[in-house]
């Protein structure tokens, strides 16, 4: 499953309306959405109306109908920190995606990866969890959890 936002044009007036000057859509509603990954049928949606939600409970609210069923998650680095990937962990959701540099990266192996050449890798694992990074333009970052079945 697939875990990300989109954007729905829209230029009327809206109150909780979004504005994004990174996007193709700079004006629109704000949509987050769970996916499946193979048909990529939407299975929970939340629409973005500025109540001020933690993003934690936004996301456990989106998966509430998949917790327990051992899915396995892919989101970006906006969705992805060791606090909520835990929390998924404990409720037999595992989690891959991308991190922030300020969301918990071993320091040890951020040190190294400032060293590496393209293409090249390290990685760190501490039981179910992984952390690894990688250079290609720039360092990404990336942690996987898995919860042993």
């Amino acid at each position: 499953m697939s875990l990300d936002e989109a954007m729905t044009p829209w230029r009327g007036h809206l109150k909780f309306r979004t504005y994004n000057p990174g996007k193709i859509t700079k004006y629109g509603v704000l949509v987050r959405m769970v996916c499946e990954a193979v048909p990529g049928y939407i299975c929970n949606m939340d629409v973005y109306s500025a109540e001020g939600k933690k993003l934690e409970d936004i996301v456990l609210s989106l998966l509430d109908r998949n917790l327990g069923q051992n899915h396995c998650i892919y989101q970006d680095n906006f969705y992805n920190s060791v606090r909520l990937a835990q929390t998924l962990l404990d409720r037999n959701v595992r989690v891959c995606g991308t991190m922030r540099a300020n969301r918990s990266i071993p320091r040890d192996l951020e040190g190294e990866g400032k060293c590496l050449k393209k293409g090249q890798s390290v990685f760190q694992r501490n039981g179910d969890i992984m952390a690894q990074v990688w250079k290609d333009k720039r360092l990404v970052q990336i942690r996987s959890m898995r919860q042993q079945l």
